[in-house]
Formats: structure tokens, sequence, C-alpha cells
């Protein structure tokens, strides 16, 4: 796995609230949190996600876009980076599309088999209410199982039911996630997903905006820190048996067979053993903090438990 720019995917119909939750995010962490601020190149971005998020904290929301928005930004701890990601927002269209016929789909499809983590929007109050809020999900999950059969290991996804502010009555949440119950289960995957569910709000009561983007950045470099981590492990074993086989005896034998000696190959894995312990420092601590910083911003986060059947089918 490539630290160096992780690659975000997000996706959700029209209306979902893919926009407002990228600049509620942006403003949220651009101000920095315990120590990590979001920080991107992109000044004409970054000033229109802040603009966007100031209307946001009014009540006042953008206009439902088709167009793909995609986001370079570093994750800093310190005034280091300590991950950096894109994150790419396809629009509604793309979901519907055929991959023949539309490059948008085509382009989405591509990039799901490449996503290091994927973020899934829902809208809450459609959920509840529209019939047709159940074909988009079953169209979701389609796409969403061609990403996850392409990936070599687990693949983070996030769903984010949003406007979820908006939605109080329990029979209303529990028809929403009747109808998401598809992408629910994809979730629950034993071995393919690592998923999450977050209910987010943004405008006058922002609530849980950085966590889809946190927990996919701690996700991914936590298992990254514990790849590291028993790596070394590894190399620390290999190089502790080269020791004892590093002798003159040894590099005798060696020069005569035509061999590498063990004390060349213990030379190379002691600077291998370095190197792993050097990103290890640098991966360990921003992910430890970075864990708890995800674990504040979770809190009340969770959506409500579904209720009877009984309810949901009212």
């Amino acid at each position: 796995m490539d630290l160096t720019q992780l690659r975000l995917v997000a996706l959700g119909h029209s209306s979902a609230g893919k926009s407002s939750y990228l600049a509620a995010m942006y403003t949220h962490l651009a101000a920095g949190r315990k120590g990590f601020r979001l920080v991107t190149a992109d000044a004409a971005l970054a000033e229109q996600l802040s603009a966007t998020g100031k209307l946001l904290r009014r009540g006042t929301y953008p206009q439902p876009s088709s167009r793909r928005t995609e986001l370079t930004a570093g994750l800093e701890f310190g005034r280091r980076e300590v991950v950096g990601f894109d994150w790419t927002d396809y629009g509604g269209g793309a979901l519907t599309g055929s991959a023949a016929d539309d490059p948008e789909t085509a382009q989405l499809l591509a990039r799901l088999t490449h996503a290091d983590a994927v973020v899934v929007f829902a809208d809450t109050q459609r959920l509840a209410t529209d019939p047709e809020a159940r074909d988009e999900v079953r169209r979701t999950v389609v796409l969403l199982h061609r990403a996850v059969d392409e990936q070599p290991t687990p693949l983070p996804v996030v769903l984010v039911y949003t406007k979820a502010d908006l939605v109080t009555d329990p029979a209303d949440w529990a028809r929403a996630r009747a109808a998401a119950a598809p992408l629910e289960e994809l979730l629950a995957s034993d071995g393919r997903v690592r998923g999450t569910a977050v209910a987010v709000s943004c405008g006058t009561r922002t609530r849980g905006v950085a966590v889809p983007v946190l927990w996919c950045l701690s996700t991914l470099l936590t298992h990254r820190a514990e790849e590291v981590a028993s790596s070394l492990g590894t190399t620390k074993e290999l190089i502790k048996d080269l020791r004892k086989e590093a002798n003159g005896i040894d590099s005798l034998v060696s020069w005569f067979k035509g061999v590498e000696s063990a004390a060349k190959r213990l030379k190379y894995w002691e600077e291998v053993g370095r190197e792993e312990k050097a990103e290890l420092a640098r991966l360990g601590r921003p992910a430890r903090r970075l864990a708890r910083l995800l674990a504040s911003e979770q809190r009340g986060t969770r959506p409500p438990a579904a209720a009877p059947a009984a309810a949901a089918a009212r």
C-alpha cells in the first residue's frame, strides 16, 4: 500500500449531499483538530470550499451538481504531512450510465477497481420516502461488488447517511435503513470489506463531517503501520539467524561456491530493518493520535438502531 497519495472515491446519486459534505468536511478539518490539519495546494478550490462551508453554517445549501469534483489534499500532524489523498466525487449520472456509452461511468468503474477506500452517500430522507431509492442502492451495491472483487485486501467502505438531522422519526430511520440494507450487508462482508456507517449533518447543526475521511485514513494508516511492524519482526528474526551464520568460514565457502555470503546478506537486511524501523516510527505515533481523534469525532454519529420490522413497514 502506497501511503504517499491514497485514492478515495465518493459515490452518491444526485442530491445525496456530496457537495455539502465536501465543503463542510474541508472547512472543519482545515481549521485544525487536535494537532491535525487538512491542507491543499489548490487555492481556488480551498477558497470555494471555505465559502460554501460558511454558507452551510447559515443554512444555505449549494445546488446539486452533476460535475465530478476532485480534491488533492494532505493531512498534516505537527506541520508534517502524515498521509495524502485524492478525493474524487462522481456525479449521480455516473452511477446510472453504461460504461460502453458514458465515459464518466467508464472512468468511475476504472477508478473503483484501484480505489484505496470508498465513501457512499445516501440521502436519509429519500431512503425513507422514495421507493426509487432502493433501485439506486442496488445499483451502487453492484458497483461496489466490482470494486471489492478487484481488491487484494479488504476494502475500507463508509456508508454516510446524509441529512441525518432532518430525520427525527424512528419509523423513518427504520425505513431508511431497510432501504439501505444491501449496502449495510456489504459493510459486514467477512474478510472482503472493512466497513462502517455514520450519520452526518451539514449546515447549522454540523455533525460527523470529519468521520468518513478520518475513518478511511485512520484505517489505512493503522493497517500500514501493522504491516510494517509485522515485516520488521520478520526482518529481525532473519537478521538474528544471519548473525549466527556470518563468520570467516562462511565467507570462504561462499566465495568458493560463488554465492552471496551470509555477511553480505546480513548487511542488506540490516539496512532493510533500519528503513522499516524508521517508517514505523514515522507512522506509529500519528496512527495512534489519528485513531484517538477519530474516536472523539465519532461520538453521537452512529445511525439510530433499526426499529422493529412492523414500524419499518408502516
